[in-house]
């Protein structure tokens, strides 16, 4: 993740979050199905499968996806960049620094696949998993990304 990069790592729920220093991991025996969340990813508006937009060459083609409405931006990147039946994980990234980026299509994004997929939501920057039905939570996080961004 970069420093100008709002995250939310999206887990199984049931899977427990572990911090230590230097990262997360989320900890449990619970997955989802992996064709089922490009599927999710496929049926949704703005939203393509583009590895020419990837990160790290090294991560399968199939693990990324762009939602690119002409305006804003947001990376979603399935099972840390791992094609396989079952997944662990999806990464959910949009730019705090950039114009492109924007808050509530992430957080769109993450309610879809959270409903869908049965996952939690882990916010990166708050260093906590947030509640997307709970209003209190969704306006810390769209407060807190207006924070950092200085849109305000």
């Amino acid at each position: 993740m970069g420093l100008g990069d709002y995250q939310f790592i999206l887990y199984p729920f049931g899977n427990e979050p572990n911090m230590t220093e230097d990262e997360i991991e989320f900890v449990g025996f619970n997955n989802f199905d992996f064709a089922q969340a490009v599927e999710e990813l496929q049926n949704s508006i703005y939203i393509i499968n583009d590895p020419s937009s990837k990160s790290y060459f090294s991560f399968d083609n199939e693990c990324y996806f762009i939602y690119n409405d002409g305006t804003y931006k947001v990376e979603i990147e399935l099972n840390s960049g791992t094609l396989a039946e079952k997944a662990e994980d999806i990464s959910v990234r949009t730019n705090i620094y950039k114009e492109e980026g924007n808050i509530t299509e992430a957080l769109r994004i993450c309610r879809l696949l959270c409903d869908s997929l049965n996952l939690c939501c882990w916010s990166m920057k708050l260093r906590r998993t947030i509640d997307l039905n709970n209003v209190n939570d969704v306006v810390n996080v769209v407060s807190h990304y207006n924070k950092l961004s200085n849109r305000s």
